[in-house]
């Protein structure tokens, strides 16, 4: 297509005004088609774009961004082929820019590289198109919790939003506890090294120097390095999905635990490969209690919470969270409203996950660890380098490349928690909801427009 051509269409995109396409080249026709179906911001519409085009048929990241931006609409077309094709876009919702580009495979149908990247916007513009999806999200129930960006040396940003439960109109704020999930993984981790610190407990040993009476023989060679790296084999806890009912009626202790799993063998060969395991930290739970002679909670109460000035964070049992938020989830299509977490919530939180802190809390134990209250910084480092998955440190979530993080993310029914310190960057980020992925959503539009596209 001749320059001039281009850029009479890409006028005509610009103002709204119909484009004929019964002349454009094979991409700038699916660039068309993508943007009618992502406009329409209908479900059916996009899975069905998303499944022939992307391989994509549940495209529910697209369907989020679809929420989260209100559209796009075409600022400039940069250049197009009859394979390839990429343009300038402006959200509609709080208004930037992003950029979409993609090739078109052999068969003509298949868009292969597709990217749908926004450009870098200043820490402030962040702020506020945060706060303006945040305040979107909740507007249609989809975010109920507390955020806090903290960049060192600087007052930290918070922003909350939502009420403890459909009949308790308490507001959420910064100091209110909610569930974290697999976050809680992290204080875990930091007591098996507090341990390992002082001479306990060995990384590479096997759990049966720590657990001599443990019901599988070759279960209890997996080593407290496998198990922090979720690479031991060990499997999931038997609690957490919703089916579990009958488990969740009588499991209330580490060794309750035991008694429902220990029988079974690795899935596979330990430090063979990779699969996250709640159930390998409840086994790093039950090294914490025989080594130390505390309960886990006891434990982590002591060691953990309190030295860090977590004043809000605990492992209430199901008879004392009156005073927790309660989360709501549709990760049930068929229910007819978003069911209770209270509903499907385990006895008391875990090794695995589950107890409560604030957002304020997460934040105070993110500076514990960054001025060695709660651990050395070689053991720090050690913790959250990334290990054989890339992603997967020694309980913590790590990332390298130009922006290295480390933190840990949770997810259950109706919670959703992102913790993640951002070193290089000096900042942290802390969001506690409790609605599904809420705090997935945004922390990665975020970052995203944080370290976004600089040219």
């Amino acid at each position: 297509m001749a320059k001039t051509a281009r850029s009479f269409i890409a006028l005509l995109w610009a103002f709204g005004l119909p484009v004929s396409v019964a002349h454009a080249e094979p991409a700038t026709r699916h660039f068309e088609k993508w943007l009618a179906a992502f406009n329409s911001g209908d479900k059916a519409a996009i899975q069905k774009f998303y499944g022939e085009h992307l391989g994509d048929a549940n495209a529910l990241t697209a369907r989020n961004l679809r929420v989260e931006t209100c559209g796009f609409d075409l600022a400039r077309i940069e250049d197009e082929s009859d394979r390839s094709f990429r343009a300038l876009l402006v959200q509609r919702c709080f208004p930037t820019l992003f950029r979409v580009s993609f090739s078109v495979a052999s068969d003509g149908q298949t868009l292969e590289e597709f990217n749908l990247q926004p450009f870098a916007m200043s820490e402030a513009r962040v702020l506020a198109a945060t706060r303006d999806m945040a305040e979107r999200l909740a507007a249609s129930d989809a975010f109920a919790g507390a955020i806090i960006v903290a960049r060192d040396g600087e007052t930290p940003w918070t922003y909350s939003v939502g009420t403890f439960s459909r009949d308790d109109a308490r507001p959420i704020t910064a100091d209110t506890p909610m569930f974290l999930a697999s976050a809680g993984k992290m204080f875990t981790a930091v007591g098996v090294f507090q341990l390992i610190e002082k001479g306990k407990v060995a990384l590479d040993a096997p759990l049966s120097r720590y657990l001599p009476d443990y019901p599988n023989k070759e279960m209890a060679k997996v080593t407290i390095r496998q198990l922090l790296s979720h690479r031991g084999g060990t499997g999931e806890d038997g609690v957490l999905q919703r089916e579990d009912s009958a488990n969740r009626a009588w499991v209330r202790t580490i060794d309750d635990f035991i008694k429902l799993n220990g029988k079974r063998p690795p899935a596979f060969t330990p430090g063979s490969k990779f699969d996250y395991s709640n159930y390998g930290f409840i086994l790093l739970g039950a090294v914490i209690e025989r080594v130390s002679g505390e309960s886990y909670q006891d434990f982590i109460q002591r060691h953990v919470f309190d030295p860090a000035g977590m004043t809000h964070a605990s492992f209430p049992d199901l008879e004392h969270i009156a005073d927790i938020p309660v989360g709501y989830s549709t990760f049930f299509e068929s229910e007819p409203k978003p069911l209770a977490a209270t509903d499907v919530l385990p006895w008391r939180g875990s090794a695995a996950g589950g107890g409560v802190a604030s957002a304020t809390d997460m934040l105070r134990f993110f500076n514990a660890l960054g001025s060695n209250v709660l651990l050395s910084a070689e053991t720090r480092a050690m913790a959250t380098a990334p290990h054989e998955t890339g992603w997967y440190g020694l309980g913590f979530v790590t990332q390298g490349g130009k922006h290295p993080l480390w933190g840990h993310g949770g997810s259950g029914y109706g919670m959703s928690v992102a913790a993640q310190r951002f070193p290089d960057d000096k900042t942290t980020f802390i969001c506690i909801a409790t609605r599904d992925m809420a705090c997935d959503r945004v922390i990665y539009a975020w970052s995203d427009r944080l370290f976004g596209l600089t040219e």
